[in-house]
């Protein structure tokens, strides 16, 4: 059934009569808000791009792990290592962190992890030229081809250094003389002469002459250097070569008697390797730590060391190290003591038994100077013979301990028996001015007074200006001549 709608109910507003308009009308204008977006949402793109770029090449680097050299088995070498690495690990962006974490591990023998932390180091900190220098020394050794690029760019660096400047231009200089750059290295001793210390760039320009063939020079500058601790042996041994070459035999036989009495030099002062040695720990540490506070004078705190190592494990040789360090701080008693229990613990040791000798000659002497008639410095003196003839049982080629077991017969008025020590003394040590001048005394008193002449003669040539060779070969003249 056909159902009809009443015309109340229509919509009042019917649709128009005219054509729909095309489906396709409102495109134009959705087209247009489209490109908007898709410009919009470009922009935002390439400003999220722009912001990944830009990050991603102001982002700092990651840091390499700090190298931890494996089986440490030291246990003072393991704690040391770990502290160090630890602060760095704190600080993985520090020069200063890799730097002191490299001379640790150089410290200890670790080269190679110490060569990784020094150019990280340097890279960080490249004012810094501790760092560079170090690479040079570690080169020298393991890498020399490149070991001049490291040296020369640590002088440059120390020339705003005053603290490293001089050791580390004439480390360099010494390197180029090494390698055959001779008037580059001659230009660097030059700069480096002048005071406060200018022995070492006096020396490097001796080498340089005898490079040259310039023998005058040569003997200048090493007579400059030749009273610095660090070069007295070497500086003499080439004085004695000169002398020898020039034809001068009494000025050759000199400078070698003196340089075959003294020890071999200490190493040159360097701000940056004393550092390195001071974090050096065990055995191996002290050794290299009390060697130069010994260099340098400062026995109280060599001493010091030696008793605070002996405070947990006393040995015969930190009872030693100690003993003779506080003699030259003139400890006598506490030193005899300390030498006395060094001996206990190590009847074998012949250093510790010629220390000991050492230091009762020292303190026996001085009682006897002022009374040649003291009980005590006698006994102290029989006590020096004694140990003296162990120290030489135990090591015959022991020149020392038989100079002062000859001594000490010297000044218990029985001269005769001194000749024999005193001879074995001069047979190790020829050019020995002490041993020269107690035998002539003794072949004096036991009435040869050839061999007394002989004696004495020679040790005025190997010290002209000590006044008692003279003294005591005026008394072998007759009397009226």
């Amino acid at each position: 059934m056909k159902v009809s709608v009443p015309p109340s109910e229509l919509p009042q507003n019917p649709l128009p009569s005219t054509p729909a308009a095309p489906r396709t009308a409102p495109i134009p204008q959705l087209v247009s808000s489209r490109r908007v977006w898709a410009k919009r949402s470009a922009g935002v793109a390439a400003l999220a791009l722009a912001a990944v770029a830009v990050w991603w090449w102001t982002k700092e680097p990651a840091m390499p792990d700090p190298p931890l050299p494996p089986d440490i088995t030291d246990s003072e070498v393991r704690s040391a290592v770990g502290k160090a690495r630890g602060k760095l690990t704190d600080a993985p962006r520090s020069g200063a962190a890799w730097g002191e974490y490299g001379t640790v591990l150089l410290a200890n023998l670790f080269d190679r992890d110490a060569d990784f932390c020094f150019a990280e180091a340097a890279k960080l900190d490249p004012s810094e030229p501790r760092w560079p220098y170090a690479r040079g020394l570690i080169a020298l050794k393991r890498d020399p081809p490149n070991a001049l690029g490291f040296l020369t760019a640590a002088a440059d660096v120390a020339q705003a250094k005053p603290k490293f400047r001089q050791a580390m231009t004439l480390q360099l200089a010494d390197a180029l003389l090494e390698r055959g750059e001779v008037e580059r290295a001659a230009a660097l001793f030059q700069q480096e002469v002048a005071p406060p210390d200018p022995a070492r760039a006096h020396f490097g320009l001796g080498l340089v002459a005898l490079v040259r063939g310039d023998e005058v020079a040569a003997t200048g500058h090493f007579e400059s250097a030749r009273t610095h601790p660090c070069c007295r042996k070497q500086a003499g041994s080439q004085l004695a070569l000169l002398a020898r070459a020039r034809g001068d035999v009494p000025a050759s036989k000199q400078f070698e008697a003196e340089a075959n009495a003294l020890e071999a030099d200490p190493p040159w002062p360097d701000p940056f390797l004393d550092r390195v040695v001071t974090l050096q720990v065990g055995a191996r540490g002290l050794d290299r730590r009390t060697g130069l506070m010994e260099r340098d004078g400062r026995y109280e705190e060599a001493a010091e060391e030696y008793l605070a190592q002996a405070r947990h494990t006393r040995t015969c040789k930190l009872l030693t190290g100690a003993g003779v360090n506080l003699a030259r701080l003139r400890q006598y008693d506490t030193a005899v003591e300390l030498l006395r229990e060094a001996v206990g613990l190590d009847p074998a040791d012949p250093n510790a038994r010629y220390t000991l000798a050492l230091v009762l000659y020292t303190q026996a002497e001085k009682e006897w100077v002022r009374d040649p008639a003291s009980p005590d410095a006698a006994k102290r003196f029989r006590e020096v013979i004694a140990s003296a003839k162990l120290a030489t049982e135990l090591k015959p080629d022991h020149a020392l301990a038989y100079l002062f077991w000859g001594l000490s017969l010297n000044n218990l008025g029985e001269p005769k028996a001194a000749i024999d020590p005193l001879g074995k003394a001069l047979a190790i040590r020829p050019g020995e001015f002490t041993a020269h001048l107690a035998l002539g005394q003794a072949l004096a008193a036991s009435g040869d007074r050839a061999g007394a002449e002989a004696s004495l003669s020679t040790a005025q040539r190997l010290k002209p200006a000590d006044p008692r060779p003279a003294q005591e070969l005026a008394k072998l003249k007759p009397s009226g001549g």
